[in-house]
């Protein structure tokens, strides 16, 4: 069950996030690590960054949503340091400090659609709504019935529709026209995912189940663990558990039944022997042999070779 009490909307001014904000926003943050001075409230940020007031908000909300950055005093702390995995993945030595790979892309959505706090609209989205075919006003209304039925939440139509909006430039390109200026057809990495299907005629959205070719191992091997470590206690964990379950790997990028238990296959290799597949009498199981962190899987930045032994 979807928990709504720490639930938003909001922070993101109706941005969807563009290429060069995240690496941007994190190594800002890292110069700063030892400062208690949130980089983002400095008159200095509009021009380190190079966007506008609105963009720098933007930009701050993106790194927290995508868990590159942390507040680690709690959401009224003016000091914000980079978390591990945006250190690994964007510090100037890390993985893809210019976000150039496209497997940075899938772990940029595993982080944002199962972020707790930041990020409701794309948690509930991915990680527990049923819908295969949507409209827009559709998923407003239905979040609306969910708030309703909760009373977790003040957002009321108008800035869950903005929320909305926000999220399906985040996945899908926008229709171009006359009336549009340049800033506006600027497209989100994550549309590259392919994850969600826009109908240029209808205006219908449809959430893309496949084999997803472009998703690495290693992004799959972190969301495995780590929703092993969030959600699944002891040592086996059901394949269709991982599958279809919230906020379960399977369902958040999308794949299909056949296609995942063909990935999943290999996990053995992919960690190194810390993790088997058994698919006995039909009943497919994964099987911890040792802990291993979903950290440990992230290639270096110089061989692309997972780091564990």
């Amino acid at each position: 069950m979807l928990d709504l009490g720490q639930a938003s909307f909001s922070g993101h001014e109706t941005f969807a996030f563009r290429f060069s904000w995240l690496p941007k926003g994190v190594q800002a943050v890292m110069a700063l690590d030892a400062s208690d001075v949130d980089f983002f409230a400095r008159e200095e940020a509009m021009v380190d960054l190079g966007v506008g007031k609105n963009m720098v908000k933007a930009i701050r909300h993106w790194c927290l949503a995508t868990q590159l950055i942390t507040a680690p005093g709690g959401k009224r702390s003016r000091k914000l340091e980079a978390s591990e995995v945006g250190k690994a993945l964007l510090a100037q030595d890390g993985l893809d400090p210019y976000l150039e790979d496209p497997g940075s892309l899938w772990l940029l959505h595993w982080l944002l659609a199962t972020n707790t706090a930041k990020a409701t609209t794309w948690r509930w989205a991915f990680g527990y709504w049923s819908q295969t075919e949507f409209t827009r006003d559709g998923m407003v209304a239905e979040l609306l019935s969910l708030l309703g039925r909760t009373g977790s939440s003040r957002a009321n139509g108008a800035s869950l529709g903005r929320d909305v909006d926000t999220f399906l430039h985040t996945y899908a390109p926008p229709r171009l026209s006359k009336h549009h200026v340049l800033e506006d057809t600027l497209e989100c990495p994550l549309v590259d995912l392919r994850l969600i299907r826009r109908d240029g005629v209808t205006d219908r959205y449809e959430f893309v189940r496949g084999p997803k070719p472009s998703l690495p191992d290693w992004v799959l091997g972190f969301a495995v663990l780590q929703y092993w470590e969030r959600h699944v206690p002891g040592e086996t964990l059901a394949f269709e558990t991982l599958l279809y379950g919230e906020e379960a790997p399977g369902r958040v990028f999308g794949l299909s039944e056949r296609s995942f238990a063909e990935r999943v296959e290999g996990i053995e290799r992919w960690t190194r022997g810390a993790v088997s597949f058994d698919d006995t009498a039909g009943m497919r199981q994964l099987y911890r042999k040792r802990q291993i962190k979903p950290l440990d899987l992230l290639p270096s930045g110089r061989t692309r070779e997972p780091l564990i032994a």
